[in-house]
């Protein structure tokens, strides 16, 4: 079993980043491979006209970074969402790449790929009560894909490295990434 977190926080060494590194350490753990991807590595550029019928969309700028990310996305089991909330929401390369998603999950070479995996969502954010503005959004369009939605992690703390004095958030992130585990093994 693969679990791969698509980190979209642009600031490595962050709160979101060290969420995620706990969740991976937490799969790990429970018997998974463990792969992060910063999505700020990449260039993956905003979707463009994809069409009408989401069948025959074609990614017209399939020629930059984002087939990458994407063959990762396809060879894991669960796929961790992991972004800080900026502005009401996901940060622009999580987007990026959740648009550029859409012109790929309604083909029927990835559609059931798609559907098959495990998601979770991790968040960190600066104010009290703005994670749903990330977990809400990623909710739907694991539900939009036909995922299988294994929870989420809202923390609030600003400074960068905050989190690591906050034993609670990271446990409980250590503890999404074993359950993530747990539950996807229980489906096989």
């Amino acid at each position: 079993m693969l679990v791969l977190v698509l980190c979209g926080s642009p600031r490595k060494g962050g709160n979101t980043d060290i969420l995620a590194d706990e969740f991976l350490k937490g799969a790990g753990e429970a018997g998974a491979r463990t792969e992060k991807i910063y999505l700020d590595d990449f260039r993956i550029r905003p979707i463009g006209p994809v069409g009408d019928v989401p069948a025959k969309r074609r990614d017209v700028r399939s020629d930059d970074d984002f087939l990458k990310v994407f063959k990762r996305f396809l060879a894991a089991d669960v796929v961790c969402f992991a972004t800080p909330v900026y502005w009401q929401g996901v940060t622009a390369q999580t987007k990026c790449f959740m648009d550029r998603l859409s012109a790929y999950k309604w083909r029927a070479a990835y559609r059931g790929k798609v559907a098959a995996k495990g998601y979770a969502v991790i968040t960190a954010f600066g104010a009290a009560g703005q994670g749903r503005w990330v977990t809400g959004p990623l909710k739907a369009g694991v539900k939009w894909a036909r995922g299988t939605y294994l929870g989420d992690l809202s923390v609030t703390a600003y400074k960068k490295g905050a989190v690591k004095k906050d034993a609670a958030a990271l446990a409980r992130a250590y503890a999404l990434g074993a359950k993530a585990v747990r539950k996807m093994k229980a489906r096989v």
